[in-house]
Parts: structure tokens; sequence; C-alpha cells
């Protein structure tokens, strides 16, 4: 049996065909056949697979464009390997990515899909930025309420595990099919990411808007609201089906200054509150024990105060107020975070540069003044 089935829809791929496919066929790892659905191309894609004589190649081609849930389907039913790595037609696996989730996999066999860190590049290939995934499976199942927590070109799953326990894709997705899967998965079984950069992600965000409109919105939220709905009841989801609060609760998590500031503190301090109440919640569902429940709970707060760190630090040239208000919710979270390097620098530059402290160094300049005269 082959160890692996690299999966690989492609529709007028042909711009970044050929990097994709050349990152695959020089994997270390050996043991692979690479499965390519060719769903209904109109460009040169199917004759850039062609050129290429390689027997681990199959190439299957769509008589139409089926889209990508569906043609991903169709590869899971005839593929032939014991584990199932995505790779999208305009990303580069690094040559060791199948090597080390194999690896891995054999190695945690309570773990039934495993991801990667990635790296951002551009439509030219140039680096962009670095991402850092949660690695382990209570971090994920709890990030996975705010975002998708993997990488779809960086995922590799055992296809036997996943096909009886949870099924494959959901075809009534056609953007988030992957995070849908991935929130089923890790609902039930263990999940993991790699803490090692094994793809790299091209970003073209102009295209994905252009081809999928408002499902690039409108699918996330609907798989956000199913998993709060199974932990939380499906009235807390219904009441948030607006989006309104998930994105508040997200950007919180994951956001950055710029994107946290129009929140106001009130409404900051309410998503705070109502993040802890899920995470109660969160731990009763997956059945932490008292240990691991705190555990986890330092690290949402850590997280938490970290972001409220970042803000703080945004606004200290311009809203002395909201800094202070800030550095207040930080502290009721962790009044330890004042014994850190970070937040005596931030306390500092507030205090010397209040308008208190400045009034009395012109009182004591005046006095100073007169004494002289």
């Amino acid at each position: 049996m082959t160890k692996v089935t690299v999966l690989m829809p492609v529709y007028n791929g042909e711009l970044y065909l050929r990097e994709a496919i050349d990152s695959i066929l020089d994997q270390t790892f050996q043991d692979f056949e690479f499965l390519i659905i060719n769903d209904g191309s109109t460009d040169s894609t199917r004759e850039i697979i062609c050129s290429y004589d390689d027997p681990r190649i199959r190439l299957i081609d769509n008589d139409y464009n089926l889209g990508l849930t569906r043609s991903l389907n169709k590869g899971l039913k005839l593929a032939e390997g014991e584990f199932i790595a995505r790779q999208d037609a305009d990303d580069i696996s690094e040559p060791e990515r199948l090597a080390k989730q194999v690896a891995f996999l054999e190695t945690h066999p309570e773990v039934a899909l495993v991801g990667t860190w990635y790296k951002d590049i551009d439509p030219q290939g140039s680096l962009i930025g670095e991402c850092n995934l949660p690695c382990n499976s209570i971090q994920i199942r709890w990030d996975i309420l705010f975002y998708c927590p993997f990488v779809h070109s960086g995922i590799m799953f055992r296809k036997y595990t996943i096909g009886k326990h949870i099924g494959f894709y959901n075809e009534a997705f056609s953007y988030a099919q992957d995070y849908d899967l991935w929130w089923r998965i890790a609902r039930h079984l263990q999940v993991a990411n790699l803490n090692e950069y094994l793809i790299k992600l091209r970003i073209n965000p102009c295209s994905m808007t252009a081809t999928y409109g408002n499902i690039v919105d409108d699918e996330p939220l609907q798989i956000k609201c199913n998993n709060i709905g199974h932990l939380l009841g499906w009235e807390k989801a219904k009441a948030w089906s607006d989006g309104v609060f998930f994105k508040a609760m997200t950007l919180l998590w994951i956001g950055t200054p710029d994107e946290l500031k129009d929140l106001n503190l009130q409404y900051l301090n309410q998503t705070i509150e109502e993040i802890f109440k899920i995470h109660q919640d969160f731990c009763n569902y997956y059945n932490l024990d008292r240990e691991e429940c705190k555990k986890h709970r330092n690290q949402v707060s850590t997280q938490l105060i970290n972001q409220l760190l970042e803000l703080a630090y945004y606004y200290l040239e311009q809203d002395k107020y909201n800094t202070w208000q800030l550095l207040n919710r930080a502290f009721c979270l962790n009044f330890r975070i004042l014994l850190t390097k970070k937040v005596m620098r931030l306390f500092l530059k507030l205090i010397i540069g209040s308008r208190l402290v400045r009034e009395i160094q012109y009182i004591t300049q005046e006095k100073l003044k007169l004494e002289q005269n």
C-alpha cells in the first residue's frame, strides 16, 4: 500500500503550477502517489502536468468544472495512500515536509491530523511573513473557535480514520470546506501542528475575493456558529449569528492594534468576560481536568494580556486615558505583569509623559525663577 497520497485539484493554475509540482516531486520522502485532479481547466494546466514523465503522478481529468470541494472528495475516493497530504496548485512544500509529517503520524498514533507552520509569500514568491499556529490539541480546539488554525496546503491526515469517524469534505461549502472539516475532526480526534515552516503559502487576496465574493465571510461565520452551537447551545449560536460578536472575539484574540482600536473599552471588557465564560464551557465540553483547565486559562489570560498591552502601546501617544484603562484591565487579569520589563517601560512612559508631572515641572520651574529674582 502506498504510504501517502498527495492530493492536488487544480483549475486554470498554469501560473504557479510547475513550482507546486516540483516541490512535491523533490520531496526527500519517496513513497507517495501524486494525485492531480484537473478540474476542467481551459488554460495550459493539462499540458504542464503531462510534460512530467514521473510514474508517481496520476492525472485525473474532470469532464467539467466540479469545483474544489467536489474535486477533493473525488480525489479522496480514488486515493490509494494510507495518509492524505494536501497541496494547492500555487503553494510550495519544503523538501522535508512529507518526511516530517509521516514520521510524526507514525510516532503519534493517537493523532488523526497534523498540519504545519507556514511562510506567506507574495505572487512573485517573495517572503511576506511567517505564521506560527497552535501545536497541541487543546490549544487548536480553542483557537478554532475564532479562526482556522491550519493551512489547507500543509495538512496530512489518516484517510481511514477520518473517513470512518468523521467523513470527508462537506460539499455545501465551496470556500471554507477545509475549516469545516478541521473543526469536525478536532471535536472528536486528536490533532496537531508541527512547529516548523514546511509550507510557503502564496497570498493573492484579490483573486480570492473575486472568485468567492461574500462567501469569504459567510462560510467561516457559519462554521463558527456551528462550533459554538455544539459548545454553548444553539440559542447562543443563533444570538451571535450576525457575526458582530464573533468578529470582536477574533480581533481580541489575534487582531493587530490597528484592527482592535475600533473596539471601545466597554465592548472590549464585555468581550473579555464572554471569552472566559466560553472557556469554562470549553473545559467542560472537552472534559479537561482541573490542572489542564487551570493551565489553559492561564494561557488564555496571557494572550489577552499581550493583546491589551499591544493596544496600550498603540494608544500611548494619542490617548493616555485609554492607555491607563487598558493597563488596568491587564492588571486585573494578572497583577504579576507589573513585574515584566515591557509593562514597566510602558508605566514609566505614562508617568513621565503625564499632564500632572508636566504641571509639577512647570510649577517648580516658576518657583525657581521667583526665588532667583
